[in-house]
């Protein structure tokens, strides 16, 4: 059996292949950086027994080559829990690339918590611009939004001040301390992504999203060869897909798949288009 991992530091979607059927399962993330060893058996512990696994292929972020330590201390505890030395780790850009073009070219783009993208060829990165975490970057991504509607709203140029605050129960001292004076800053602002959803016919909104895209294919996509298509995974872009669409063609850009998750394209990666659609028994 082959057991893939798409992990990200909330929940871990696991998809098996004995052979026969392909199936998921789901736990609670998996971040290698922020995660202790004991915390990660403790999520490997959740998992349902998977039966017997020949090699594990383990996508997330705090994986790969940035971060040997990390990468090591959960490759140990995957071997441990699974009895096999078959075990890869590759980072959730990678998972991103792979799932979105398989062995082909593009721009991989992941538009989620954070964000991040990569040009990349036959499975691997060959470019990369740095997403510099929430406070220098990530432009795009939920924490970004979260970030410019609180900005927009207590600075008055979003006329939603009223609404916000009834509709999240927060108040202006409670949200500085979020920001401020609590860890995971950046979940927090991505969490504010719900309420932007439901008020895109605000015009305030809409612009606040255009500017916000396009923002992200200035600062990113403008330093990869221009005329190869972008596409693009995670929840910020499945959800707002028609303002990223509109806003990175504004921008010049060709825009390709758009999903919320890899998981389906990581299964064709790594089992191929014809296996997996006879396992879900399509013709």
């Amino acid at each position: 059996m082959i057991l893939l991992a798409d992990s990200g530091s909330t929940q871990c979607t696991w998809i098996a292949d004995d052979g026969t059927r392909t199936y998921k399962m789901h736990t609670r993330g998996i971040n290698a950086v922020q995660h202790s060893n004991e915390q990660i058996r403790e999520v490997l512990a959740e998992l349902p027994d998977p039966g017997e696994v020949q090699a594990v292929r383990f996508y997330g972020a705090g994986c790969g080559n940035t971060f040997p330590e990390a990468s090591r201390r959960l490759r140990d505890e995957l071997v441990r829990r699974f009895q096999t030395e078959d075990i890869a780790l590759e980072s959730d850009l990678v998972a991103a690339a792979r799932a979105l073009w398989r062995d082909g070219e593009g721009i991989a783009c992941i538009l989620g918590t954070g964000s991040n993208s990569c040009l990349c060829r036959n499975g691997a990165v060959i470019r990369h611009v740095p997403p510099l975490g929430y406070i220098l970057g990530d432009e795009g991504s939920g924490a970004a939004l979260g970030r410019a509607l609180l900005n927009g709203i207590f600075k008055g140029h979003i006329p939603l001040r009223e609404e916000f605050l009834a509709e999240s129960g927060l108040t202006y001292e409670e949200i500085i301390r979020r920001v401020y004076r609590e860890p995971f800053a950046n979940r927090f602002l991505a969490s504010l992504a719900p309420f932007i959803r439901a008020h895109t016919a605000c015009r305030e909104i809409r612009e606040m999203l255009l500017d916000a895209f396009r923002e992200f294919a200035r600062r990113n996509l403008s330093r990869y060869p221009r005329g190869v298509t972008v596409a693009c995974v995670g929840g910020i872009a499945a959800h707002f897909e028609e303002t990223l669409r509109e806003a990175l063609t504004a921008e010049g850009y060709r825009v390709g798949t758009i999903v919320e998750s890899p998981a389906e394209g990581l299964i064709l990666y790594h089992h191929g288009e014809a296996n997996y659609r006879t396992k879900l028994g399509i013709r």
